[in-house]
């Protein structure tokens, strides 16, 4: 089986990846508790502490890994994220903003930087944005910030490794009930619509997780080999309506740009 290295796998959407994709992979888990959890079942190979607030951390965790590890690992799947801080801007304490940044891009960076400096074999890298990397979202600046950098990020790096055959993609996964749903029910009605949404997401109980789950068997395949530096959404996208050379083949498909790299406007409407 190949490997897959799932990252924040005690999530909502981490654990049902490393449950689901386990037929298929053998998955190498990580969250940042220092508890074994019931993240210790059959279906996952092996579990590691990783907290990406601390960067000594990434080094402990490749150290861990190991040499002969690293260089078989197939894909890399980042479901790792934090939220805070949640208000304006002018009233967040900036360490918990700068934190926030450092967390969710530069200290991921530095292990894909790491990573792609070792002896690896990697094909396939997907990343998870979140609400305010397609849209401005009040109150949610840095983690905001962090994910539409890291969809750069994903979109520059497939440019880079094209030659190298690895594909590197983003999904936007959906209203889906997490810890960070949780968070904005915390911060309280005074949120306005973004309360409303996640009362809404806890009740309802969210969207379809399973369409998250076929997009990323796609992107894991031979199949959408060549596909990379794309963003996704999971509820949305059907990539079956598609046919994969031609997709492979359009540069602005899923992409955040304007739609012909030059209007804001389709080039059959010109």
């Amino acid at each position: 089986m190949k490997k897959i290295i799932l990252l924040g796998a005690s999530g909502s959407i981490g654990s049902y990846l490393a449950s689901h994709l386990s037929d298929s992979f053998e998955i190498i888990a990580t969250d940042r508790s220092t508890i074994t959890k019931p993240l210790t079942l059959d279906y996952i190979s092996s579990r590691y502490r990783l907290d990406f607030r601390k960067k000594d951390d990434v080094d402990s965790f490749l150290h861990r890994l190991g040499d002969s590890t690293l260089k078989n690992i197939y894909g890399i799947i980042n479901c790792y994220g934090i939220q805070q801080p949640i208000e304006r801007f002018e009233k967040t304490d900036f360490k918990t903003w700068e934190n926030n940044l450092s967390t969710n891009l530069n200290n991921y960076a530095y292990l894909l930087h790491s990573f792609l400096n070792s002896n690896h074999s990697l094909k396939k890298i997907i990343n998870f944005s979140g609400g305010g990397c397609t849209f401005p979202r009040k109150y949610f600046s840095a983690y905001s910030i962090s994910k539409i950098s890291l969809y750069k990020l994903t979109e520059i790096l497939a440019l880079e490794y094209k030659d190298e055959g690895i594909d590197f993609n983003i999904i936007a996964p959906g209203a889906i009930p997490s810890n960070m749903t949780t968070e904005v029910l915390h911060a309280g009605e005074s949120l306005g619509d973004e309360y409303l949404e996640a009362v809404k997401t806890l009740k309802s109980g969210g969207q379809d997780k399973e369409r998250i789950l076929d997009l990323c068997r796609l992107l894991l395949s031979e199949k959408s080999n060549g596909l990379s530096g794309r963003l996704f959404a999971a509820q949305w996208d059907n990539l079956d309506e598609y046919d994969m050379k031609e997709l492979i083949n359009d540069k602005n498909l899923f992409t955040l740009k304007r739609v012909d790299n030059k209007n804001f406007i389709e080039k059959n409407k010109l």
